[in-house]
Order: structure tokens, then sequence, then C-alpha cells
């Protein structure tokens, strides 16, 4: 029984990396920390002043929402038939009118996608929790029973600060996300640094 040689996925930079491959890394690792830096110092503003961010995530998937109803408005046009081209156009009429609203009234907006996310938040931390429970016995099971009860937990407390946890939900936990999402693009970063410096 032999074993098989094992492979390194990246050149040392002594062995003779092809030039073009080096430098793609070197620029890929310049992105990758300028991308985490801004999404740490977007994430830290995110978190200090989670109102505003609030408010421009509502305004942000409204205009997301706005385009999609465009998509819709093609797809409907698509179709020959008339019939079937009026129901294609309801959903485009829907996505338009759900992405003006969250555009022009960003406040009344955020407080829609609070009530989303207390929803997502109980419903994806239940789930969780039977699964977890379910897989007793399989390694990590306890883990997924505390991410369910943390979920729960937390949906809890953002449904009881309504209306006022309207304000700052959604832009504390885009903060947070950017936050870590910063963090990991950096450590990308740095060890691309390790491999090509």
């Amino acid at each position: 029984m032999s074993t098989a040689p094992t492979t390194q996925f990246a050149w040392p930079a002594s062995a003779g990396a092809p030039v073009d491959l080096m430098d793609a890394l070197r620029k890929a690792r310049r992105r990758l920390t300028i991308a985490g830096v801004l999404a740490l110092i977007l994430g830290a503003v995110a978190v200090i002043v989670p109102a505003i961010a609030s408010v421009a995530t509502a305004i942000f998937v409204g205009w997301i929402l706005i385009v999609a109803s465009a998509f819709h408005v093609a797809d409907a046009w698509a179709v020959e038939h008339g019939g079937r081209r009026a129901l294609r156009l309801v959903p485009a009429l829907l996505t338009l009118a759900a992405g003006l609203y969250l555009v022009v009234a960003p406040l009344a907006g955020a407080f829609t996608l609070t009530v989303v996310l207390v929803i997502w938040f109980m419903a994806t931390g239940t789930a969780r929790i039977v699964v977890g429970i379910a897989e007793r016995g399989v390694p990590g099971w306890w883990m997924t029973v505390v991410n369910g009860v943390l979920s729960v937990g937390l949906g809890v407390l953002i449904a009881e600060g309504l209306p006022s946890s309207a304000g700052w939900a959604i832009g504390l936990i885009v903060g947070v996300d950017l936050i870590f999402s910063g963090t990991i693009l950096m450590a990308l970063g740095s060890r691309l640094k390790q491999v090509v410096p």
C-alpha cells in the first residue's frame, strides 16, 4: 500500500511560480485587504449609528426591488399571450410597489424589514432547535440547539422592542455582519501575504 505524494495549492516564492500568477495574487491580496478595511469601517459606523444604517439598508433593498421589477417586466413582455403576459406583470408591479415603498418611506420600510427579520429569527431558531434535538448524539448537536435558542432569543428581544427596535435592529445586524466580513477579508489578505510576499 503506497501513499500518494501531497501537493500544495500555492507556490512558495522560491519555487518559481509564474510571474503573472504572482502579480495576480498580490493584487488580490491588496484588494482583499482594502475591502476588509472598508467593511470594518462601514460596520463600525453601522454599529455606532444603527438608525442611519437601518434606513440606508431599507433604501438599498428598495432599489434592488425596483431593479428586479424591471426584469419581471422584461420577462412579461417575452410572453406573447396577453393573459399570460398580464399574469406575469403582477409580480413586476408588486415588486415595484415594495421597492418604491422602501425608497419613499424608509423608516416605515425599516419597520417592515424588522418584522420580517423577527419572523426569520424565530423560524430559523425553532428549526435549528428541532434539528439539533433530532440529531442528538451527533458531534456538535448541542451547538445547533444553542444557536437555535440564541436566534429565538434575539427574535424575541427585537420583537419586544418594536416599534422602537426598528430604528436600530437592521443597522446593528448589518454592522456586525460587515465587521465579521471585513475581518475575514483582512485575514484572507494576510494569509495571501504569507504565500506571496
